[in-house]
């Protein structure tokens, strides 16, 4: 993808472990290269989509001197965040940030970290069968948004009936496609959060809830580790993830199953009959 590289802008500000630094403060260096198509910006003289290296630049220099933090690695996740929500088109970023003057009394040319991000597209399916099932489902996706998460498309909402064998109500159920530079293990904390937040309590397995996000993809990724299985393990099970599912992404392909969505709908639905 096309790259805008910016190399070494120098800002002098307060950041860092020992009062010294907060109160004297030091030098700090951004490199940074942002990808983004530049294709229409290019042919038709189009600056909306383009980004102004000069206006970055002073927006850099006015995030960075706003606050103090005590570590590199915050201010520059922060530049990072911040690059993201306020240039929509970039799609990956690479930031580097350094120290030059570093106060580690030793020969030195300078300390720096580097973050690298990439907006990816993840599905989300959401239930809810407690209180008004709806409104809950539109709570959490708008949740989701004010954590600069950005919802691609939305699903019908479908009535179905419990899995997993415990009595309860009939569920409300979603799938969403969402478009996110958080890496997956950062997705799904946010997804308990913003269940703990609308008041979510793990009583029963499988049992009532009032609201439930499982994360299903992030792309095409295999993941398994004690806190995250990816893609979700109960996908070919689902019809009442299928479904939702198929309607948005009929073509998106199980990384695992090698096979489209809509396979796995028609197979399951065989399964049943």
């Amino acid at each position: 993808m096309d790259q805008l590289q910016i190399k070494d802008l120098e800002i002098f500000a307060y950041h860092g472990l020992f009062p010294s630094e907060k109160e004297l403060g030091q030098k700090f260096v951004i490199s940074a290269s942002l990808s983004y198509d530049m294709t229409k910006a290019a042919t038709d003289l189009d600056l909306t989509a383009s980004v102004h290296y000069g206006e970055l630049c002073q927006q850099w220099t006015t995030w960075f001197q706003e606050t103090t933090e005590d570590l590199i690695e915050t201010v520059a996740y922060k530049l990072v965040e911040r690059t993201f929500e306020t240039y929509p088109l970039v799609q990956e970023i690479e930031l580097e940030l350094k120290k030059p003057w570093a106060p580690v009394h030793l020969p030195l040319d300078t300390c720096s970290v580097t973050i690298h991000r990439r907006k990816q597209r993840a599905f989300i399916a959401l239930g809810s069968n407690m209180g008004d099932k709806k409104a809950n489902l539109e709570q959490a996706i708008d949740k989701l948004r004010t954590r600069g998460i950005h919802i691609l498309k939305e699903s019908s909402v479908l009535a179905t009936e419990p899995w997993g064998g415990v009595e309860q109500d009939s569920f409300a159920n979603q799938v969403i496609e969402v478009e996110t530079w958080l890496p997956a293990s950062v997705l799904l904390e946010t997804l308990l959060a913003i269940e703990s937040e609308m008041g979510r309590v793990r009583e029963v397995h499988w049992g009532p809830r009032l609201i439930d996000l499982d994360l299903l993809f992030v792309e095409d990724q295999v993941i398994y580790t004690d806190d995250l299985i990816l893609p979700h393990p109960y996908i070919a099970e689902r019809l009442f993830v299928l479904e939702p599912l198929v309607e948005i992404a009929p073509h998106f392909i199980h990384p695992i199953l090698k096979q489209p969505i809509r396979y796995l709908v028609d197979q399951l639905e065989q399964g049943n009959a």
